[in-house]
């Protein structure tokens, strides 16, 4: 009986024994596999948001001269008096020199004799035709000799008229070749005046945003010359004819771009204090305008891996990654083409180390 009880002591010991044992390996285990899994990684989300943005689009141009004229001569002689020098300031109509008219007054005198005798030729012979003393060919010879002599004493004078030499238009003399004592013949270069009581700017306008460019229409210009200083133009002048003209980037002379405009804008140059001058790197604003809702994300969700765009999106407590199409930078924003819905959460903060299907403890990102 002794001997029964014994033995069924020691089963129980080793029966206790065991499933303490066994117990002490499955905790262990289960602790072994607690410590395996990744822990929670804290992330900052924010959500996908739907709105109305406003673009404002800018052209990068270069000043020209408003007008310009390069004066040639129409007469010969030798400069006797010189009104101008280089880089002064001329009117319209001014003189800016005059030419030796004497062979010119001359010719004058002889080309009004000339003009007299046949004038007096022409009334003799009519008055011998009508005595029939002499024939029709006789009178519509002398007839000719008269409109020969009144073409030479008109081109005569407009040389003798043309020895004082005005300016067409006003502005700065920015050529000037000739010197007082110079012989001077038709053709021969005289002076250029340059127009910049306003410049110029000439930018390049795609064909698809054409339509929202108008003459008349006034837009803002900065000179990199001047910044900070605000300057306003009035489109002068839209091409009729794209592609054929040379740009560089937008509209520095270049190579010919198809597809485009040049667009002529016109900036006054009244502001004494920020002159204007010809080749100023200008920027062209045009008016902010409303587009269509679009979904944006902040740039910093972005997860980049190649030609692949990424990123992760949170879904209860985890974050699975989704790959999207992303279109414009506005701000520090970006526009979302695919891949994503308004309201969605992703993760914009802490995604270093993330992989899909990581649990998270998230924070919202305050606007």
């Amino acid at each position: 009986m002794k001997k029964t009880v014994w033995v069924i002591g020691w089963l129980v010991l080793l029966g206790g024994t065991g499933f303490w044992l066994a117990y002490n390996q499955q905790t262990q285990q289960a602790q072994v596999q607690a410590a395996a899994l990744p822990l929670p990684v804290t992330v900052t989300v924010a959500p996908v948001r739907r709105q109305s943005l406003t673009t404002e689009t800018s052209y990068i141009g270069q000043s020209t001269y408003w007008r310009e004229v390069a004066m040639t001569a129409t007469t010969q002689g030798i400069v006797r008096r010189l009104y101008i020098r280089l880089n002064g300031s001329v009117r319209e109509g001014q003189p800016l020199l005059r030419v030796d008219a004497d062979v010119n007054e001359a010719s004058l005198v002889v080309a009004e004799g000339t003009l007299a005798k046949a004038r007096q030729d022409l009334v003799r012979y009519e008055t011998l035709h009508r005595e029939n003393n002499s024939t029709a060919s006789e009178v519509e010879n002398a007839r000719l000799q008269v409109r020969n002599a009144e073409f030479q004493l008109l081109s005569i004078r407009k040389q003798v008229g043309d020895a004082l030499i005005k300016a067409p238009i006003g502005g700065t003399i920015t050529e000037k070749p000739i010197e007082r004592g110079m012989f001077i013949a038709p053709g021969t270069p005289l002076a250029t005046i340059t127009d910049v009581s306003a410049v110029k700017v000439t930018i390049s306008v795609p064909e698809t945003e054409l339509t929202d460019w108008a003459v008349g229409q006034v837009v803002p210009v900065r000179f990199e010359a001047y910044p900070g200083v605000p300057f306003r133009g009035t489109v002068h002048h839209i091409g009729l004819k794209g592609g054929d003209w040379s740009v560089s980037g937008t509209s520095v002379p270049g190579t010919s771009v198809p597809g485009r405009f040049p667009v002529e804008i016109r900036v006054n140059n009244a502001n004494t204090r920020y002159p204007l001058r010809v080749g100023l790197t200008a920027q062209v604003s045009r008016n902010k305008r409303p587009v269509t809702p679009v979904l944006t994300i902040p740039r910093t969700a972005i997860i980049q891996n190649g030609d692949s765009t990424a990123v992760y999106v949170l879904q209860g407590q985890r974050v699975l990654r989704r790959p999207i199409q992303t279109g414009d930078v506005v701000g520090t924003d970006l526009v979302v083409r695919r891949g994503l819905e308004a309201g969605e959460r992703i993760v914009v903060s802490g995604a270093t180390g993330l992989r899909n299907g990581l649990p998270v403890h998230s924070s919202t990102l305050q606007p």
